[in-house]
């Protein structure tokens, strides 16, 4: 992408939220992720300073790969969402960290000692999904991954303690939506331990994107993979043992 094509490609998801509407995607696509990250810089530069992060990999081995979590996109929960202002009503079951100091940007990323110990809390989360992009299921990958990973918002639950040494490989995680089970399963984060995940923002935010301050959140992967509901849902994400949050689309 030429940098005409990274600014025409902003500015249609921009106006796209601005709508609520969704488009075509808006030009050629972004044949890396250093294209991606410019594309939701240019869109985050345009509503204020993000909220917070989501990171995901495919693997504990892959690379992570991340987006914003725009300004006012990150809310406590319990939450409401008008169903009919949505293209599609999705949602995750995750685990996030809240940052209690700045990590200023730097040359050099932070190792994890630094990261961990700049956190103020961990939290039971749930994302709430929605594209700008009409065709999203035919489209390279890195469209939705320029959309933002199609974030809606994040809907945070309670804090809980012990994050430092909780196996996650071994921790349970159940969704409902209208007392249906949807998921019940222990594990599940395709990319591994979250604070691998958590250790990788920071660093690529760091070093590349500014720098996190406090109280941002970063999210860190689907635990669950993406669940679409009905208009009505009442969803409730728990994780046994740390707490729940529960979203409901009316």
């Amino acid at each position: 992408m030429t940098p005409t094509d990274i600014d025409r490609a902003a500015a249609a998801l921009l106006e796209a939220r601005r709508r609520g509407a969704q488009i075509a995607a808006p030009g050629p696509a972004p044949v890396s992720t250093t294209e991606v990250y410019a594309i939701q810089d240019a869109v985050a530069a345009k509503i204020g300073p993000p909220d917070g992060w989501k990171v995901g990999a495919k693997t504990p081995t892959d690379t992570p790969t991340c987006a914003p979590l725009l300004k006012e996109h990150v809310v406590d929960g319990p939450a409401r969402f008008a169903a009919g202002s949505m293209h599609m009503l999705g949602v995750e079951a995750e685990v996030a960290f809240r940052f209690g100091r700045d990590l200023p940007a730097a040359a050099t990323a932070p190792d994890a000692a630094t990261v961990l110990a700049a956190i103020a809390s961990a939290h039971v989360v749930m994302e709430v999904v929605d594209t700008r992009l009409a065709d999203w299921k035919n489209l390279d990958p890195l469209w939705t991954l320029s959309d933002n990973g199609m974030n809606k918002a994040l809907v945070v639950g309670p804090a809980f303690e012990g994050w430092r040494s909780l196996d996650y490989g071994r921790q349970p995680v159940k969704m409902l939506a209208n007392g249906k089970t949807l998921v019940d399963r222990t594990g599940g984060n395709t990319g591994g331990s979250p604070l691998r995940l958590l250790t990788w923002l920071a660093g690529h935010v760091v070093t590349s994107r500014g720098g996190l301050r406090a109280g941002q959140v970063i999210t860190t992967g689907s635990w669950v993979g993406l669940h679409f509901v009905e208009p009505g849902a009442e969803v409730v994400t728990i994780f046994p043992g740390l707490g729940e949050t529960r979203v409901v689309f009316a």
